[in-house]
């Protein structure tokens, strides 16, 4: 059967289409959902889609790129990030998640070390990492908080007076044990200690170690009127 010259132009014109459709398809001009956008909507889909390396340079692409990181849980994936602060923002990201206190030692950016000492050291309770955080409040939280979730009372000594007093008070009455009420500064605080320690521990007996008389008639009439 002979086509006629119409018909011949027809097939190898859609042959030719074809051909070239899969050309760009698999080759590596291949366009993706993210290219035909553009501005900031791509460089957003490229970021949701994970592909940094289609991203223009810059604070967002190191961005993706710490995103990447912390999913890798890889610390030289960090190192292609340009920008400083957030090349350490993600060092800090992949110490936390891999609980690797060494890599708190490479961050640069102050803030950002302070915060890998703070984070491992609470999560660890690892009271000697705080003593490597230089901002004086932050330092200080991080001894209160492993101070408190040990019941450890030495570790209220490097907090400032009134943190101090407060510290020794909540490891006092959570142990219940009247004894370290006596470690308080303010006579009337070690009262109110032992107090709430003979309140928390339905022990009427407590009440003759307190001192001041208003006080210890405030214990001995919760225990007369049955409150125990």
């Amino acid at each position: 059967m002979r086509l006629i010259p119409g018909l011949i132009f027809v097939v190898i014109l859609a042959a030719l289409l074809f051909l070239t459709s899969c050309m760009i398809t698999r080759g590596a001009v291949a366009f993706d959902k993210c290219f035909l956008q553009k501005d900031s909507a791509k460089e957003n889909c490229y970021f949701e889609a994970g592909k940094c390396s289609k991203m223009k340079a810059g604070q967002f692409r190191d961005s993706c790129v710490a995103e990447l990181a912390k999913v890798a849980k890889d610390v030289h994936v960090c190192n292609l990030i340009q920008t400083e602060k957030t090349k350490s923002y993600c060092l800090q990201q992949v110490a936390e998640i891999t609980d690797d206190h060494t890599i708190c030692t490479s961050i640069s950016d102050h803030y950002w070390q302070d915060n890998c000492h703070f984070h491992l050291a609470v999560k660890n309770n690892k009271e000697v990492y705080c003593s490597l955080i230089d901002n004086a409040p932050q330092q200080e939280d991080c001894f209160q908080e492993i101070a408190l979730a040990t019941n450890n009372q030495i570790l209220c000594e490097f907090l400032g007076p009134e943190a101090q007093e407060a510290c020794n008070f909540k490891i006092a009455t959570t142990l219940q044990n009247t004894t370290l009420c006596q470690v308080l500064g303010q006579p009337l605080n070690q009262d109110a200690c032992r107090l709430k320690i003979a309140k928390l521990s339905k022990n009427s007996e407590i009440c003759h170690e307190i001192k001041f008389s208003d006080v210890r008639g405030v214990c001995e009439e919760y225990f007369s009127e049955g409150k125990n």
